[in-house]
């Protein structure tokens, strides 16, 4: 729902309309040559917007926005102002202001998912200890983490938790044979999750100084237990 607060100007709504037309064809007049000549050099054309680009800088945006104030602190024209676009797009891209940062959050999720898809059950373990090694030393856990200790919305956190269910519980949990294995398949999560809190976030001395290769074998041999059944 958009910002009740929030009044577009006439230039803003201008903007937005020259956005949604389409390119003129060969030959033909562009629309926004037309307004511009009406109007002069206030409506002046302007390159069209890269929507991709454009998208990701609000997410980078909101990110930074709520790691520094929390997510009661941020609103849309913060964020809005910060990725230096209109705060209509806001609402185009993402429809409300949890859904942005919904979002913000889970792409700063490391993408376990293809890690799932690339690797036989009895590689997962070394697998997914060696992206977790990998990201967080990139600061990327990090990241998500800072995001979710700064986020209090319960709005936020039930598109979160549904995103996690999905990815792990659902994902995950599909490839596990035995009792329990959505519940196991959390675990891994939680084991990762919290891993990367406190090697990057936290900066606990052991785990900051430890190197790929040594976190990747001991979380391995952590995480191998939740994903075999006890005949295995």
């Amino acid at each position: 729902m958009a910002d009740p607060t929030h009044t577009s100007s006439p230039r803003e709504i201008l903007d937005e309309l020259m956005d949604s037309l389409p390119d003129a064809p060969t030959g033909g007049t562009k629309p926004q040559t037309v307004v511009s000549a009406t109007l002069g050099d206030a409506a002046a054309p302007k390159r069209r917007r890269d929507a991709a680009k454009t998208r990701a800088d609000l997410l980078d945006a909101a990110r930074r926005l709520v790691a520094e104030h929390g997510s009661h602190g941020v609103s849309t024209r913060m964020v809005a102002n910060a990725a230096g676009v209109n705060q209509a797009l806001v609402y185009r891209y993402f429809g409300s202001k949890e859904a942005l940062l919904s979002e913000t959050v889970m792409d700063e999720a490391p993408p376990f998912s293809e890690v799932f898809a690339d690797h036989d059950l009895d590689d997962l373990p070394h697998a997914i200890a060696r992206r977790l090694a990998e990201k967080s030393a990139g600061n990327d856990l990090g990241k998500l983490a800072l995001v979710l200790a700064a986020s209090n919305d319960e709005s936020i956190r039930a598109e979160v938790r549904a995103g996690l269910e999905e990815k792990f519980g659902v994902g995950l949990g599909g490839l596990l044979a035995g009792p329990d294995a959505a519940l196991r398949a959390e675990l891994v999560a939680a084991a990762a999750f919290g891993i990367g809190f406190m090697r990057v976030k936290l900066g606990t001395s052991a785990l900051a100084a430890a190197d790929v290769d040594t976190l990747t074998e001991h979380v391995a041999a952590m995480l191998a237990p939740l994903m075999r059944t006890a005949e295995d």
